[in-house]
């Protein structure tokens, strides 16, 4: 069972997010966006979350998924969101290398 906090799961897999509505954030640090991103996504490194949250792109009830390059720092990512009211936000399983693996198939 995954785990929860709010009502939506932590994680949602790359297959989820296909048909979603919703902002895209990479929280790899700026040298692992710059090499390559999926398309439209934001970077906020993780390390910088807590310097920009004046200025975070959503709001606390909007719709976002996170991702990093495998799923460990998303879920730190979203852990910290969630703990101070941002409910409708989840890291995408597997990261960016899963995604890479959706766009090569």
């Amino acid at each position: 069972m995954q785990p929860k906090t709010g009502n939506k799961p932590i994680e949602i897999t790359i297959e989820d997010i296909a048909n979603s509505l919703g902002v895209i954030i990479d929280c790899r640090s700026s040298e692992e966006y710059e090499l390559s991103h999926m398309d439209n996504a934001i970077n906020i490194p993780l390390q910088h979350l807590s310097i920009r949250q004046d200025s975070f792109p959503c709001r606390k009830e909007d719709t976002f998924f996170v991702y990093c390059k495998t799923g460990n720092r998303s879920n730190t990512f979203i852990l910290y969101l969630r703990s101070i009211g941002y409910s409708n936000c989840q890291s995408i399983a597997g990261g960016f290398e899963s995604w890479r693996e959706t766009k090569t198939c």
